[in-house]
């Protein structure tokens, strides 16, 4: 009890850490990140994706991982008709050592039971792939895949009337964002997510 006093609360090892060994926060490798939604979440929440990369991409970069700027993912994406088909070709286009796919099943601003109240709620999973040259081609081997169920704010549903919409989303996004980005850096158990 007294060493926590003096030295804080022990740090988890990162998911992607303990399945890869690679510490992305001292290593010299790059990740890249996408998120995919489906059209039914798209009419509630249509920058979602946009959002979630942007959100997820920060935090790591605040944790000391390198990223490939989410914004040339996002123009590249664009162009090739909003879809990729496999992780392979943007290990193609951009020099990254590895690649997150993060598809969003569910997501959900409203408490099931009450429209009047916020309670949000996301599912889905991610996958991990490291980038390799096979035969002189950049491929991709997925390195481990993982469920993700979120609920935000945890304690329980919130009033409508309490905050605006767009300022509770925000708020979702960034708690969201927060158990993403965990899986690829070490962090304190008492940080609040």
């Amino acid at each position: 009890m007294a060493g926590r006093a003096i030295f804080g609360d022990p740090k988890q090892v990162s998911e992607f850490r303990t399945r890869t060994g690679i510490d992305l926060t001292k290593d010299e490798k790059k990740l890249l990140i996408v998120v995919r939604t489906p059209q039914s979440i798209e009419g509630e929440s249509p920058s979602l994706d946009l959002d979630l990369i942007d959100a997820v991409s920060r935090r790591l970069k605040l944790h000391g991982v390198q990223i490939v700027n989410p914004d040339d993912v996002a123009r590249w994406i664009d162009k090739n008709g909003g879809r990729f088909d496999h992780p392979s070709e943007l290990a193609r286009e951009f020099d990254t050592d590895f690649i997150a796919v993060v598809d969003v099943d569910t997501f959900s601003l409203h408490d099931a039971g009450s429209p009047n109240l916020y309670h949000g709620s996301a599912s889905g999973q991610m996958q991990v792939f490291q980038v390799q040259e096979v035969a002189g081609a950049k491929e991709t081997l997925q390195v481990f895949t993982g469920n993700f169920r979120n609920q935000y704010p945890p304690h329980g549903p919130v009033p409508c009337d309490s905050l605006s919409r767009k300022m509770f989303e925000k708020k979702f996004v960034d708690n969201l964002s927060d158990r993403l980005g965990s899986r690829f850096y070490d962090y304190r158990l008492g940080d609040e997510m």
